[in-house]
């Protein structure tokens, strides 16, 4: 790509690893895509153990401008997102996101650019993750919260692209998972301002979502498998219950359901839906706490005290909520 051009998409990679290869592996999975995708690739370093620099010291000389290493202080990969967005080449019209422990298996690019040349505002794909039988559109128990292909308008054959038909927003309403973390493109050109929320530990690329996807007119998608999920740095895997980072984890889910609630466009229905998620993660919040307490695991009581202060109502109901968790439990 020379220094005049326009990429057509830029890939994304925040990046923060402590086991060598994962981004070598990743960033090849880009250079080696079919199509011949115009494409610029910003990787933006979080302080990373392992420096990018070092791992894509093989690619640098070749890659020229297509390959760019933007460094920043740790903040979290939200946050290494939004340096990325902010970087992206003045009128590249789509954007898309890979972790670094991910890489891309079959022809996503061009498969993402050719439906969002017809003016989609969003492309998706299929992909698969370490320790999962099923692939990503099959993981709900709830068939309706699948994709099913057979149920949705045909629109590139020869690639397998469909139009998503009925209420895509409800959908992320209720299984926002259905959308890749790195098989999703969208076109920049339309939501440039819109970025990630690095306050929230954990569902901040929930909110993302919700946000993208609240202004969303069309949306295509492919069954195509197109990408393999390592493990990496997953906080979420990290932090179970039973765990001192649940805490952390459910404090976050609180934050994030308000922040939902009072960011997005939500009907009655959805808006009852993510109030029963609040409440839901109210009562493990509560719960959590005499669990940990008996199994001997050190509690955060920092982090107690600000969702306390944070969000009052968790407060006020910690003890109601207990008791509810007590009762159930004797029954």
């Amino acid at each position: 790509m020379s220094n005049s051009s326009t990429p057509e998409i830029a890939v994304i990679i925040p990046f923060y690893q402590r086991e060598t290869g994962l981004l070598t592996q990743c960033v090849r999975s880009i250079l080696e895509q079919p199509g011949g995708v115009d494409c610029q690739i910003i990787v933006v370093d979080d302080e990373s153990p392992i420096p990018a620099d070092q791992e894509l010291a093989r690619f640098l000389p070749d890659a020229g401008d297509r390959l760019r290493i933007i460094h920043q202080p740790n903040a979290g990969p939200g946050a290494a997102r939004n340096t990325g967005l902010d970087n992206v080449p003045p009128g590249t019209p789509y954007v898309t996101f890979l972790d670094s422990d991910d890489q891309w298996t079959g022809p996503f690019l061009s498969d993402a650019v050719a439906a969002l040349e017809q003016g989609y505002d969003l492309f998706m794909g299929n992909s698969t993750r370490v320790g999962s039988e099923t692939s990503r559109f099959e993981w709900d128990k709830n068939p309706v919260l699948n994709i099913h292909p057979a149920d949705h308008k045909t629109i590139d054959p020869e690639r397998a692209l469909y139009e998503y038909q009925g209420d895509f927003f409800d959908l992320l309403i209720r299984r926002s998972n259905i959308i890749g973390p790195t098989t999703m493109a969208y076109r920049f050109d339309r939501f440039a301002a819109v970025r990630f929320d690095p306050t929230i530990y954990n569902g901040q690329d929930r909110l993302f979502k919700l946000t993208l996807g609240q202004d969303f007119q069309r949306v295509a998608f492919s069954p195509k498998l197109y990408a393999y999920e390592g493990e990496g740095i997953n906080i979420f895997d990290k932090s179970q219950w039973g765990t001192a980072g649940s805490i952390r984890l459910l404090s976050s889910y609180i934050r994030l359901s308000r922040r939902i609630l009072a960011t997005i466009r939500l009907n009655p229905e959805q808006r009852a839906y993510v109030r029963h998620q609040l409440a839901d993660s109210r009562r493990s919040f509560a719960l959590s706490i005499p669990h940990l307490l008996k199994k001997g695991v050190s509690i955060d009581w920092r982090r107690v005290m600000a969702t306390f202060r944070e969000d009052p109502l968790c407060a006020m109901l910690f003890l109601p909520n207990l008791a509810r968790g007590f009762l159930a439990k004797r029954h």
